[in-house]
């Protein structure tokens, strides 16, 4: 028997009864400004990870300090939802902010274990497990007063894609970005409402309003 929430869920950006699964613009500033309810300077910097290049909990957790381009401030992410040939074997490349990097080289040391890439260059930059790191992104959340669907590394990344799509990044750009099979699936966030939405709907609230 179809799971008929499930299925719904699972293609949009809302959940069965409506409740947002992606954190606004606004939220996602309460999450980075709350991080410091982290003692630990490195699972920020996981936290962060996860917001800055919308990748799977599991794909950060998998990257070392070779997938760090210190230069071009770029990220290079395993795609571990890829199936057939292309399994464990497809990278994607997300440009980052030039200060995060920064904070990952002075947190991780990831230039001087750049310099040994069969040995600390190899190392995972998180060595906790998926459990862990879920409690680590939920501390940040409830700190932040964020609850619900929305508030999870799911939610980040949704958040990733929304943000995206606002900006009026191409569509194949945030398929590549977020590592999609089909572009399909992407499309789920080129409907939400943008700046020009907005500034419509200005126009014709006066006319409305002006009848109260």
């Amino acid at each position: 028997m179809t799971n008929t929430n499930s299925t719904f869920s699972a293609m949009t950006l809302f959940t069965y009864a409506g409740e947002r699964k992606y954190l606004s613009a606004a939220e996602r500033q309460l999450f980075l400004a709350s991080l410091t309810v982290l003692p630990d300077p490195a699972e920020r910097t996981y936290c962060e990870m996860l917001c800055w290049t919308g990748c799977r909990a599991s794909e950060a957790l998998a990257l070392t300090p070779l997938n760090i381009d210190l230069a071009d401030a770029v990220v290079v992410v395993r795609s571990l939802k890829k199936r057939g040939p292309e399994k464990h074997r497809h990278f994607r490349q997300i440009p980052v902010p030039a200060d995060f990097v920064a904070r990952l080289d002075a947190v991780h040391g990831i230039a001087a274990a750049q310099e040994n890439p069969h040995g600390a260059g190899r190392d995972n930059l998180w060595p906790m497990s998926r459990t862990t790191a879920w409690r680590r992104v939920r501390a940040v959340m409830e700190a932040a007063g964020l609850h619900g669907e929305k508030a999870s590394a799911k939610g980040l990344r949704h958040a990733y894609g929304v943000n995206a799509a606002v900006a009026n990044i191409p569509e194949t750009r945030i398929r590549k970005w977020l590592g999609h099979a089909s572009l399909s699936t992407t499309e789920i966030y080129l409907d939400m409402a943008g700046p020009e939405d907005r500034a419509l709907a200005d126009k014709m609230w006066p006319g409305i309003l002006a009848a109260y």
